[in-house]
């Protein structure tokens, strides 16, 4: 990040729905707020640093049967327990794949060009989840590689 640039701060409030279902009992309820909490999460821009300031809502669960007490809202583009948005990921996995970089590379280029940062060891994580959502028998005939390996 450029010491000249200062960094913006957006606030992201997702509205909060009349029901929502417990994803351990599976029951449709109407809302019970438990908790919330905010959490700093970095994104891509052009022009400047962002971070975005996002609100975290926990729900309580109504059925007295349930072991889950209470449970987290999902966050559109944001993982749970991630720091960056799915976007930022999205184009660091992009530019390993497609320019065949490595992760120092890319690290850098993030900087340079996003203004945000991302040590290698980020960009490698990053990569590895991704690589775990594919199995190697699917990759293969979509490379069309006939042969022996």
């Amino acid at each position: 990040m450029k010491k000249d640039q200062k960094t913006k701060i957006k606030i992201i409030k997702f509205k909060i729905p009349k029901y929502c279902v417990c994803p351990t009992c599976g029951i449709r309820q109407k809302f019970r707020k438990k908790r919330e909490h905010w959490k700093t999460v970095k994104d891509i821009d052009f022009n400047s640093s962002i971070l975005l300031k996002v609100r975290i809502v926990y729900a309580k669960c109504l059925n007295p049967k349930c072991q889950t007490k209470s449970f987290r809202l999902e966050t559109p583009g944001i993982e749970r327990y991630a720091r960056a948005t799915e976007r930022l990921k999205g184009e660091v996995v992009a530019g390993i794949i497609q320019d065949n970089s490595t992760c120092p590379r890319i690290s850098k280029r993030i900087n340079r060009c996003f203004n945000t940062t991302g040590s290698k060891s980020t960009v490698d994580r990053w990569k590895h989840q991704e690589a775990d959502k594919y199995k190697f028998e699917d990759i293969i005939p979509k490379l069309g590689f006939k042969g022996i390996l």
